[in-house]
């Protein structure tokens, strides 16, 4: 009768922690940070890894956001998994003492950002910027970006007047002539340039200008499954896109508003293939992390780069 009983408590626990692991593991949960500009959206749309990942056993959230420094935040206090912005962001957030890891980038794509003027304005080169009224987002690639060209013709951003607006506001005040110039990346500046006004200077020969991916510390210590999953599939979508770009453009067409030509313009200056990251983009990270410093964006260099790089 003993043995009987031992036996039927051990089945009994073997149930029981089964059904545990069970339940954990359709508890998991992949919290994806995205914003409307490509290659995330695409992911999001497709499916293809909200399948994969419930194969292995996760649930998938999705949390849109308008600006790569406020992805970065929520990254770091843990409301999301994984995130994607660009280059300058994410170092801007590592030298606040922010914690995550690059887990994949892409090649850099100077072409999609720039310094936007009106088309019959007067201003024609970066020197006619000093004295102007500039819009661009705090803390983002456009401040970086026009911190470095205004350096190249002996300007800082004492010369010029900023006027710190997101996105959203910047283009309202650019149309309707309340600032003289706007830093900004795509596709806010294919839209612009649609409606007729002009490129002065994009990023080509200034800064790289690279999209990354991030996961935090936390979530990759228990999850590699989930992140090789994450940017196996990330690459997929961007062969997809760069080998032909129609069908993005109706999906980014269909979520944003904007127009499918004006996103095939915009797919066209980048490549979207994401890879993990190798030593030209480790370079690219360190170069940046020492630029931001040496201009006065940041007020510490990020020790150690190489431990906030993930290698699978």
């Amino acid at each position: 009768m003993k043995k009987l009983l031992s036996v039927f408590l051990l089945l009994t626990l073997s149930i029981i922690l089964v059904g545990c692991s069970s339940s954990n593991a359709e508890n998991k949960k992949v919290r994806i940070g995205y914003q409307k500009n490509g290659t995330t959206l695409l992911l999001k749309a497709n499916g293809e890894l909200e399948s994969r990942l419930k194969e292995l056993g996760y649930s998938v959230e999705w949390s849109e956001f308008n600006t790569g420094s406020s992805i970065m935040e929520a990254l770091n206090s843990g409301a999301i998994d994984f995130a994607n912005a660009s280059d300058a962001p994410s170092m801007m957030a590592l030298s606040k003492g922010m914690k995550f890891k690059y887990i994949a980038g892409e090649e850099p794509s100077p072409q999609m950002e720039g310094i936007l003027v009106k088309n019959d304005g007067s201003i024609q080169s970066i020197e006619q910027l000093k004295g102007k009224k500039i819009a661009y987002n705090k803390a983002s690639i456009s401040e970086y970006l026009l911190v470095t060209a205004l350096e190249t013709v002996n300007l800082t951003l004492d010369d010029v007047e900023s006027v710190i607006l997101s996105p959203a506001d910047a283009t309202i005040a650019f149309q309707n002539g309340e600032v003289d110039a706007w830093v900004t990346w795509d596709p806010y500046m294919t839209v612009s340039e649609s409606k007729g006004n002009k490129i002065l200077a994009t990023a080509e020969g200034i800064v790289e200008h690279r999209s990354f991916y991030y996961a935090s510390d936390k979530f990759i210590e228990s999850n590699k499954d989930a992140v090789v999953a994450y940017v196996e599939e990330l690459s997929k979508v961007g062969e997809a896109i760069d080998a032909d770009s129609s069908d993005a453009a109706e999906i980014l067409e269909e979520n944003t508003g904007i127009e499918a030509d004006i996103w095939v313009t915009s797919l066209a200056r980048r490549s979207s293939v994401a890879t993990y990251i190798d030593e030209a983009a480790e370079a690219d990270l360190q170069r940046l992390n020492e630029d931001l410093y040496d201009i006065g964006l940041t007020t510490n260099l990020v020790e150690d780069l190489e431990n906030y790089i993930w290698k699978p």
